[in-house]
Formats: structure tokens, C-alpha cells, sequence
């Protein structure tokens, strides 16, 4: 079997044994070149902005939060972000014409995943487990 870190990733989203950590959360801080540009984009795509200070955004969807970070020439970041239901979701943001939606796949290491790329050119890899 080929080790990938995504594949490790799938492995402990889909119940294999995991070793404790105390660590709670990695929140991403993404760049973007236009708070107001990227609080639009992403609640289109279900978040809700909680939170502006001087150049820096805030979004929540469920417990899941990304944060932004004002960048006058921002190099793109990405990260995954787990979900329930991708296939589901996917079909959500193609039905509400989100622009930036990539295909879905079933990956070989377990999970279905699809793209969602920003205006400012951020990749956040959305996926859940293979039922």
C-alpha cells in the first residue's frame, strides 16, 4: 500500500485507531487580496462571516472555520476541509453555480473529494469518507 499523508488522513476520518494529541484544530489563514471578494465567495458557498478585524476575515460552516489574512499579491493556499457529505455539498455549490467547482472523484485512498478554488486562486480540497 502506498503512504500518502491524505491516505493516513482517510484512515483515521474513517476509524482506524489514532494516537491522542493535544492539539485541537489547525484553522487555515488563507490569503486574499480582497476581504470583501472573499466573504461574498464563501458565503455564496455556505459559510457565515463571523468575525472582521483590520485585515483579517473570519468564516464559520459549522465547526469548521477558515480565516483570511489581507495580502496585496497573495500567493494561493489550500486545505482540506471534511465533510459529511462531499457528493452532497458538491451538488449544493453546481446548483447555486459557485464558480471554482471542480469535478468530484473517488480517490484511492478512501475518500471522495472535489476542488473549490477561490478568486484569489485558494484550493480548499473538500471530501468525505467512500461509503
Amino acid at each position: 500500500m502506498r503512504f500518502t499523508p491524505l491516505g493516513a488522513l482517510a484512515r483515521r476520518l474513517t476509524g482506524s485507531p489514532t494516537t491522542p494529541a493535544s492539539a485541537r484544530a489547525a484553522i487555515p489563514i488563507l490569503p486574499s487580496s480582497d476581504l470583501d471578494r472573499t466573504a461574498a465567495f464563501y458565503t455564496g458557498a455556505g459559510f457565515t462571516e463571523t468575525e472582521r478585524h483590520d485585515g483579517y476575515l473570519l468564516l464559520h460552516n459549522s465547526g469548521v472555520e477558515l480565516h483570511f489574512t489581507h495580502e496585496p499579491s497573495p500567493t494561493p493556499g489550500q486545505c482540506f476541509l471534511h465533510v459529511a457529505d462531499a457528493a452532497k455539498m458538491w451538488k449544493q455549490l453546481r446548483d447555486h453555480h459557485i464558480a471554482g467547482v471542480g469535478e468530484i472523484a473517488e480517490q484511492d485512498y478512501g475518500l471522495r473529494e472535489f476542488v473549490l478554488t477561490d478568486p484569489d486562486g485558494n484550493r480548499v480540497r473538500i471530501g468525505s469518507p467512500i461509503a
